[in-house]
């Protein structure tokens, strides 16, 4: 893995009230308030693609922007890696947790790249002992926001996200 600051990605994601959405082409579904994960891919960089997951106005694109539209993220989890390894994760995180059904897998045969917790901290840690476990070369990184009052994301903006992603180490540099 020479200088990958690209992998896969997992948002944690708290949705405070139950709501009926319709991402894209997915038909109404109801989501229940609670803790989500989302796993998705960064090959062509953590950066940018974390920049446009935290940016509050943008053009509804992925199945997740209609989502985060009404949720909030929470933390994310990256795992670094020249490996495609979006789809291990999200097959091994559909034997854990429920999961709605289609979502954010409309290029690929997975189940599902959402799944619903009612325990968000539990949940975190079953994801990483999960990401932890894959037979691939990575590392993996958590990040988590400062919170206040209504859990928002305060001191992890798009500069410390930018500062994060380009200080990310290159493998095999200690």
């Amino acid at each position: 893995m020479s200088g990958a600051r690209k992998g896969s990605y997992i948002l944690l994601v708290s949705l405070a009230e139950g709501s009926t959405i319709k991402a894209g082409s997915l038909p109404h579904s109801y989501f229940p308030a609670g803790s989500y994960a989302y796993v998705g891919s960064a090959m062509g960089g953590f950066k940018p693609r974390l920049e446009r997951h935290l940016r509050a106005n943008k053009k509804l694109h992925w199945h997740i922007d209609y989502l985060l539209e009404r949720a909030s993220i929470t933390g994310i989890i990256l795992c670094q890696t020249e490996a495609r390894v979006e789809c291990v994760i999200a097959q091994a995180l559909s034997g854990q947790f429920e999961c709605v059904p289609g979502f954010g897998a409309s290029d690929c045969r997975c189940p599902s790249h959402l799944f619903l917790s009612a325990d968000g901290r539990q949940m975190e840690q079953t994801i990483l002992a999960t990401v932890n476990s894959l037979p691939v070369d990575k590392r993996i990184h958590r990040l988590h926001p400062d919170y206040s009052g209504e859990g928002e994301w305060l001191s992890l903006r798009l500069a410390q996200i930018t500062e994060h992603c380009s200080h990310l180490p290159s493998h095999g540099s200690g």
